[in-house]
């Protein structure tokens, strides 16, 4: 019987996952595991390249979900595809540390929920890591210090919280999914745990045009987590919090005649006109 299983959502990721199944498939731990990966219609190598490590390692496993689109949808086909009680998903655009496997396995063997350390360093050169910072590695980040946060590329969880809980929204303008699911999680009264051995390597966009489609995706969806807060009588964030970003933007103007000048400024700036077109989507107003 399997105890825990490994979902990778994948959508034309032929150049980044080789890199993280070779850090992944040859891991140990004392329980049973399976890599389960979810192909989300890829158009590039990527079917090619399961296929020949299906071949070489037993305990991957890999389904075509063709039938709808996006990284939740992904995810939750392949929680609902688990054979395992406890599930950890990782994404195949990033690389999980040596003991990521059995650092979640063991820590859902005591929390319904869990987390780790996202390291920026390893993949990405250090001018661009100056550009967005670092996350914490002593504990979950939280969302304007209301509610604790877990990464959907870095998260663990039992499949009955997860059924309890709800699947991850596919209908979420902007990239705040896991911020959404994570406003249930606390409002049920679910703890997130933080496992300090569960780290996964986290490839930033490097390209300014990326950066900014990125950041704009990100923005988008913030209104919607406060909007949800203020309508159910929750504590929010201020509605002026974001206010210092448009300052930045316009002090950090000289800095665009370097890379990591124009790196930084299409993030925030992305970041900040994704959050005024997530305002007029969701009818609110936070700066």
């Amino acid at each position: 019987m399997i105890e825990l299983t490994i979902v990778i959502p994948a959508r034309n990721v032929a150049s980044t996952l080789e890199e993280q199944l070779d850090a992944l498939l040859p891991q140990r731990w004392d329980g049973t595991w399976e890599v389960l990966v979810v192909d989300n219609g890829s158009t590039d190598s990527t079917p090619q390249i399961l296929a020949e490590y299906c071949r070489r390692y037993p305990h991957l496993r890999t389904v075509r979900a063709d039938d709808g689109r996006g990284v939740n949808f992904a995810r939750n086909r392949g929680i609902e595809l688990a054979e395992g009680d406890h599930v950890a998903i990782c994404d195949g655009d990033d690389v999980v540390g040596p003991t990521w496997v059995a650092a979640m396995g063991d820590a859902l063997r005591v929390h319904e929920v869990v987390t780790g350390p996202i390291d920026v360093r390893r993949l990405n050169p250090e001018w661009l890591v100056r550009t967005r910072g670092e996350f914490p590695s002593d504990a979950p980040r939280s969302y304007y210090g209301i509610f604790p946060l877990a990464a959907g590329g870095n998260l663990g969880i039992r499949r009955s919280t997860w059924d309890a809980t709800g699947r991850f929204r596919n209908d979420i303008v902007g990239a705040v999914d896991d911020i959404e699911f994570c406003l249930r999680l606390w409002q049920r009264g679910v703890a997130i745990g933080f496992a300090p051995d569960a780290v996964i390597s986290y490839r930033y966009r490097a390209e300014p045009t990326a950066l900014w489609r990125h950041g704009r995706f990100y923005g988008k969806g913030k209104p919607l987590i406060a909007k949800t807060l203020h309508d159910q009588h929750l504590p929010t964030p201020s509605r002026l919090a974001g206010w210092k970003s448009w300052v930045t933007l316009v002090r950090w103007l000289p800095r665009l005649r370097t890379l990591e000048g124009r790196a930084a400024w299409c993030w925030v700036a992305g970041n900040r006109i994704g959050q005024l077109e997530g305002c007029w989507h969701y009818r609110t107003f936070w700066l």
